[in-house]
């Protein structure tokens, strides 16, 4: 299975647009991995995760034609994950497309319904929502996704499961930590996690009142916490995403020195990792 990290900052991106903080000016001027655009990933090529409104750069960044992709997941429709005008363009007129066309298809909780509205009423039969009920595996793509109830700022935020047969992603963005009731369906079904993808807004912060995102204190316990569960093992890649200027030691450099001892990769735009 492989997963690629398209964009990998929180809403404000990194340098945030208006900012003169420490971490914004450090990666205006050195660049390359401490520039972070928008949370958006892609599963072995074929199945995109959330769709922002930096969707225009990934694909044109990483040599990604949605003219032949079909699938997109949404874990929740904050605004940073979810940009509905861009599927405005998938209609005739605005995209030249064969006549069998298939259309682009966004899964999601029951709020993609009002998210995408607007869009799929002139999208010419292009755009199509598919509501997926927590714990209810689907299959999409060669692989078996599971929605898992989420902790954050929208009415039915989700967290994926994605198998292949073989291997097992855990995709955590945005959330806290887990709620009970997918801690016990993880535990029910005996999954095991070759790849574990963290919301680390926070940064490298031990703890952070009222936050609804994870943090490294979290990420720590979570980590703990799917060891001592059989969730994952010493082979599971524990990787830190979806990061804040406003984040504690945001920049790369800082970021992986301080986690990579604690067992956890740090992603950046780009980043690839193959289980």
């Amino acid at each position: 299975m492989k997963l690629q990290y398209l964009g990998t900052a929180a809403a404000e991106g990194v340098p945030s647009l208006f900012c003169r903080c420490e971490v914004c000016k450090n990666a205006r001027a050195r660049g390359g991995r401490e520039i972070r655009s928008r949370s958006q990933a892609i599963v072995n090529d074929r199945l995109l995760i959330d769709f922002p409104s930096d969707s225009f750069y990934h694909c044109t960044q990483f040599g990604i034609d949605l003219s032949q992709l079909e699938s997109c997941i949404i874990t929740h429709i904050h605004g940073d994950h979810t940009f509905p005008w861009e599927f405005h363009h998938i209609r005739r007129g605005n995209s030249v497309l064969p006549a069998d066309y298939r259309g682009f298809h966004l899964y999601g909780s029951e709020d993609i319904e009002g998210r995408f509205a607007d869009p799929v009423k002139n999208a010419n039969g292009r755009l199509h929502l598919h509501v997926v009920s927590p714990f209810e595996p689907f299959l999409l793509e060669g692989m078996r996704i599971t929605a898992l109830k989420a902790k954050h700022g929208t009415a039915h935020p989700y967290v994926y499961m994605i198998e292949d047969g073989e291997r097992a992603l855990l995709y955590a963005h945005d959330t806290e930590m887990l709620p009970e009731e997918t801690w016990e369906y993880l535990q029910r079904v005996g999954v095991k996690f070759d790849l574990v993808s963290l919301d680390c807004t926070g940064g490298a912060a031990e703890k952070i009142e009222k936050y609804s995102h994870m943090y490294l204190g979290i990420n720590q316990k979570c980590r703990e916490r799917m060891l001592d569960m059989g969730l994952a093992d010493s082979k599971t890649i524990f990787v830190l995403n979806h990061f804040s200027h406003n984040g504690l030691s945001a920049n790369y450099q800082e970021l992986c020195q301080i986690v990579t001892p604690l067992g956890f990769d740090v992603s950046y735009d780009g980043k690839i990792i193959t289980v």
